[in-house]
């Protein structure tokens, strides 16, 4: 399995954003993830990476979970953000490839 997520919940303050969401990708699927503003899309994949504080019975990438074992994990799997600031004067090269 590529990614397993169960019973995922994200809160903020007394708002729950995410509320037990729980799906799996094999490898060669593609998923997305569909909803109207505030549908908790976001928050889902931000927990997932280990960025947003979540509860969950299982979360685990590539076998490893993504918060313990993030080093790891981050060394096969690349994200690009819908908003994404890069330094200016910042090549395709440099950004794309490790030095």
């Amino acid at each position: 399995m590529i990614l397993t997520v169960k019973k995922l919940s994200v809160t903020y303050g007394a708002k729950e954003a995410v509320d037990n969401i729980s799906f799996s990708i094999k490898p060669g699927e593609v998923i997305g993830l569909l909803g109207a503003n505030g549908a908790g899309k976001s928050s889902t994949i931000a927990a997932v990476l280990g960025i947003e504080k979540s509860n969950y019975e299982e979360l685990t990438m590539l076998g490893k979970s993504p918060i313990r074992h993030r080093k790891e994990v981050f060394q096969e799997v690349g994200v690009q953000f819908q908003e994404t600031n890069f330094q200016e004067g910042l090549s395709v090269r440099e950004a794309c490839f490790r030095g």
